[in-house]
């Protein structure tokens, strides 16, 4: 008997702890996805949502994975790439503008 109530105790707290890590990790991406999307905004110099190289030369941030987030590879990124490398990479349906 106390061994069931041991275990049920283990399993309710493997549980908890569980729903807890979920949770941070849902906040720590969606505080991600809207640091990317301000980041952005502020390398985008010409306001006209599209980032060129020249834009994020020596950008640590969002320079160093340009590549990844261009997936057209013409040495642009468009508002809807960085859209769709945010939900590629933090799972975030509607990227935060």
């Amino acid at each position: 008997m106390k061994i069931r109530i041991y275990a049920a105790a283990g399993l309710l707290l493997a549980t908890a702890v569980s729903v807890w890590a979920n949770a941070e990790k849902a906040e720590y991406y969606q505080r991600a996805a809207k640091t990317d999307m301000a980041l952005f905004r502020e390398l985008n110099h010409a306001g006209n949502d599209r980032l060129t190289k020249v834009e994020v030369k020596g950008d640590m941030r969002l320079g160093t994975r340009f590549d990844d987030i261009d997936t057209n590879r013409d040495e642009i990124v468009t508002l809807q790439e960085m859209k769709v490398y945010i939900e590629k990479t933090y799972g975030v349906i509607s990227a935060p503008e």
